[in-house]
């Protein structure tokens, strides 16, 4: 049976656990940040089967985990790209924290996140607007939503939720990536012009992912891609794809209703 890569809110519960797990130690591997990172995310914890039986009674006597997660290698670019250099200035973000992580609803060989975010970054969204061009900005939530590499962002003034990460050391350079990135942008502020404007640039095929892909026209449309378009466009509404509101595909709602969130439709 494959190992489990397991996740927590706080390096004291991953420790709990470790000492839950005392007897079979040897089933269990502690992964630490290496040092590039190691100021903005937690290590975590690779659990064998002979270990399994101890991380859930460690969990059903109160242990709190972010979620579990089955184990992959790390690939060899997974800590590259981290971002803009970090530099002296203003710390927009604050301390970070992965609250949630399971796999991607629409590509279960991948992760979704979701990352808590210690001060409202809300306010570098203008400039995040005027820095990267296949981005959406949607003032009313406020939200930003933008695509790192293949992973999705949906950024929020307290939280990020993060989709299509490849394995845990890929979201390590995920959220160090976006930490680096508002900081960079909110240092710059004086030298940026915000831009204020909406703007859909995520790609009709990132929404289409989310639906059923049945076809089954219960929408009004003729297919689930000609839906995604129409939902992108402001000339559809996300509660019409029945399937998902109400039908046998409601375990698709959450990631639909969190890139709509993001997309402001």
């Amino acid at each position: 049976m494959a190992d489990l890569v397991v996740v927590f809110q706080a390096v004291g519960e991953l420790e709990r656990v470790r000492r839950a797990m005392a007897d079979v130690a040897d089933a269990v591997r502690l992964i630490e940040p290496p040092p590039q990172v190691a100021d903005l995310v937690p290590p975590y914890l690779v659990v064998c089967d002979p270990a399994r039986s101890a991380l859930y009674e460690a969990i059903r006597a109160g242990a709190v985990i972010a979620g579990q997660v089955w184990h992959r290698e790390p690939l060899p670019d997974a800590l590259e790209d981290l971002g803009p250099a970090a530099a002296d200035g203003a710390d927009a973000v604050g301390r970070v924290s992965i609250a949630f992580v399971a796999p991607c609803i629409a590509e279960d060989d991948h992760l979704r996140l979701t990352v808590q975010i210690e001060r409202d970054v809300s306010g570098v969204f203008p400039y995040l607007n005027a820095l990267l061009p296949h981005a959406t900005y949607n003032p009313e939530g406020p939200t930003f939503t933008f695509m790192d590499g293949p992973r999705l962002v949906n950024l929020f003034p307290h939280r990020a939720a993060i989709a299509r990460v490849r394995e845990m050391q890929d979201a390590w350079r995920t959220i160090t990536h976006l930490v680096r990135t508002i900081n960079d942008a909110w240092n710059r502020r004086d030298s940026i012009k915000p831009l204020y404007e909406r703007r859909v640039r995520i790609s009709v095929l990132e929404v289409f992912s989310r639906l059923p892909r049945t076809n089954c026209r219960a929408c009004g449309e003729l297919t689930c891609l000609a839906f995604a378009a129409k939902l992108l466009q402001g000339e559809q509404r996300i509660e019409n794809c029945t399937p998902v509101f109400g039908g046998d595909r409601e375990h698709l709602k959450d990631a639909l209703l969190e890139i709509a969130a993001g997309l402001g439709v």
